[in-house]
């Protein structure tokens, strides 16, 4: 048994060095690591922008990069793009938000480490309540997103520059956003609204400025400042002891932190 264990290994160990370098998520090779990888400012909508300084292994030319992603920044990554040698960027359409990765190779030999980049949003932990009109005065109606909490206040007050804002609607249901610049209370900061697209993690439709909300919602909205959120609605709370209109949408939301980039994850809640 234990000489049968000991060819297993020496198995696994063979196998393990014939692959070295191939597997981006394993051993690497011997070559430069790449330097530089980044995002680049030019990044917007779905499309991601990649850039890196080139890389020479001493004399040695390189043949190329290659290029991997993986949505969500989960599981195992897949190759995206065979780059030549002489070429430093890169755009990518993505369909969600994710994890890139970049090593330089030369025949079956490959960077000693991944240089790793990401444009997974900022997942905001906490849950938030605004109300509606008809809710008592000293609740909070409006809310601003930031990229690490959100800040509640009241739509009512000139002095609070609100990104959204829950109003009674006046048809008959009572609990509608709105955009922080429409409306009653129209005095905040424009947010374009949209719903989701087929995967949860990027916009799809027109934009719209105010709407009715439903329990499991998941809306998009792109910020004034060029920034985007993902709101998910988890209830349509009654206030207790207030009028029979008096309604409030709960919420916690994702926040992109790449400006002008409409990226999210594949998660619906």
């Amino acid at each position: 048994m234990k000489k049968l264990t000991l060819i297993a290994l020496m198995l696994g160990v063979i196998l393990m060095t014939g692959c070295e370098g191939d597997d981006p998520v394993g051993p690497g090779g011997n070559l430069a690591d790449v330097t530089g990888f980044a995002i680049d400012a030019a990044s917007t909508g779905q499309t991601v922008v990649l850039t890196w300084n080139a890389v020479t292994d001493g004399a040695a030319e390189i043949d190329g990069y290659k290029l991997w992603f993986k949505e969500d920044n989960e599981g195992n990554y897949t190759e995206i793009a065979d780059i030549a040698v002489g070429t430093t960027t890169y755009s990518h359409t993505a369909t969600a938000a994710g994890g890139y990765a970049i090593e330089a190779y030369k025949g079956d030999d490959t960077s000693s480490n991944l240089a790793k980049v990401t444009t997974m949003p900022t997942m905001i932990s906490s849950t938030y309540t605004i109300w509606n009109n008809h809710a008592p005065a000293d609740t909070h109606s409006g809310f601003i997103f930031g990229s690490s909490a959100g800040t509640t206040g009241s739509a009512s007050s000139t002095s609070f520059a609100q990104d959204v804002y829950c109003y009674d609607g006046g048809q008959g249901n009572y609990t509608w956003l709105y955009s922080g610049d429409y409306g009653t209370f129209g005095n905040g900061h424009a947010t374009a609204m949209y719903d989701h697209s087929t995967n949860f993690a990027t916009p799809a439709g027109s934009n719209w400025n105010h709407g009715a909300m439903v329990v499991g919602d998941v809306i998009f909205g792109e910020l004034y400042d060029g920034y985007w959120v993902k709101v998910y609605v988890d209830a349509l709370p009654h206030y207790e002891g207030g009028s029979t209109n008096a309604y409030g949408i709960q919420f916690y939301y994702d926040f992109q932190p790449i400006q002008g980039l409409e990226l999210f994850t594949t998660d619906s809640n």
